[in-house]
């Protein structure tokens, strides 16, 4: 029951659904990778569907060979078997043995750009570490909408229970509000992007609570919290590990949380990834930095989060319609201009 261009294969030990299309050999390969109990179908969208009202349309459009991943869940149509102690160090490794085997097979540049929607934030620096023990990396990783490395940002997940599989049941949890997030992208768009009973059967699943921002796992049939395991996978204070990032999010009301917090949540990792990275690694030299010198880093580095965010219209799913869907390509080439402009000034600042 794939959908065309879509293969089903194993990496770290656990099926994953992929769908590869290539475009320029010379531009970074563009990773989705999708969020809790969400199929990566979202960002390409059904057979029969209309192409444009989905992201993978306009990255092929801007000649991004695009990568979709998605980590096993409760799709029947897909996966024959369920993981629930699947956990983000595995879907780290999952996800970063793909990336290398698809960069290694087209000869792709080895530095990826990474799209972490929703939960997805949360593999950023794991990720990271992933593909650099391979030799690879990511360019830049924009947080969709996304969790945070930050400990207790959503604690409404905190209500999942497991069902028989012990996988996260998204039913009675958070499906209808991504149906309604759904329906307000289709209201938007001015026709339905997605037939929300096909969305559902086709496109969602219950899913390991490893993975979500609940600091829970699985153990002995049940979903206990444990909070340091959960920093520990995620890397919440590695800011050095962090890869560079951006953010793109949404000022929508239907998904409250992510409108009012993710310019300051994101914002900690951004800066702080900047000042690791770039700044605290060359003590010396910000020792001996004249007084003009340093009063425009520390301008560069305190507007850098600002310039690195954006907000678009729409909600937690903003990238779907065809509105969103090229709205979203566009900022992300404008935000993997602005990533480089301020590496630049920085490190131009530091010589």
């Amino acid at each position: 029951m794939l959908y065309p261009g879509e293969e089903l294969t194993e990496a770290a030990g656990y099926p994953a659904l992929v769908r590869f299309e290539p475009g320029r050999p010379e531009r970074p390969v563009v990773v989705f990778i999708t969020g809790g109990g969400v199929l990566g179908r979202i960002a390409y969208g059904p057979p029969g569907g209309r192409a444009a009202d989905f992201l993978c349309h306009w990255l092929h459009e801007e000649g991004f060979s695009s990568l979709v991943l998605s980590y096993p869940m409760d799709n029947r149509g897909v996966f024959d078997a369920a993981f629930p102690q699947f956990s983000i160090t595995d879907w780290a490794e999952q996800s970063a043995e793909i990336i290398a085997r698809h960069m290694d097979r087209i000869g792709l540049p080895a530095n990826a750009i990474v799209l972490g929607w929703s939960m997805a934030g949360r593999i950023a620096e794991p990720l990271h570490a992933a593909l650099r023990r391979k030799g690879k990396g990511i360019e830049l990783f924009v947080a969709m909408a996304a969790a945070s490395a930050l400990p207790h940002t959503l604690p409404g997940l905190d209500h999942l229970k497991p069902v028989a599989s012990g996988l996260a049941g998204v039913k009675g949890a958070y499906l209808d509000w991504l149906l309604h997030c759904l329906a307000d992208q289709s209201a938007a768009a001015g026709h339905a992007v997605l037939d929300a009973d096909a969305f559902t059967r086709e496109m969602t699943g219950d899913f390991p609570v490893g993975l979500a921002a609940s600091a829970m796992r699985y153990r002995d049939g049940a979903f206990v919290p444990d909070p340091a395991e959960d920093a520990r996978e995620v890397g919440t204070g590695q800011y050095r590990a962090f890869p560079p990032l951006a953010l793109m999010t949404h000022a929508s009301a239907l998904d409250a949380r992510h409108a009012l917090t993710d310019r300051s949540t994101w914002g900690v990792y951004i800066t702080q990834q900047l000042c690791e990275g770039l700044v605290f690694s060359q003590a010396d030299k910000l020792a001996k930095l004249p007084p003009e010198t340093w009063a425009l880093l520390v301008e560069h580095v305190g507007h850098a989060a600002e310039r690195l965010s954006a907000t678009l219209p729409g909600n937690h799913m903003f990238f779907l319609g065809e509105n969103g869907a090229r709205n979203t390509v566009q900022t992300l080439k404008l935000l993997r201009q602005t990533a480089a402009d301020v590496a630049g000034e920085i490190s131009h600042l530091m010589d």
